[in-house]
């Protein structure tokens, strides 16, 4: 590949619900490199 590999975060999945009918006190980020 010529071109370099671009490194970006983006978010798969995120429950919306949950963000707004409760109050989240820790956010957790997993992922495989």
């Amino acid at each position: 590949m010529a071109d370099k590999e671009k490194t970006s975060l983006k978010t798969i999945a995120e429950n919306r619900k949950a963000r707004h009918e409760y109050f989240i006190l820790e956010a957790f980020e997993a992922g495989i490199e």
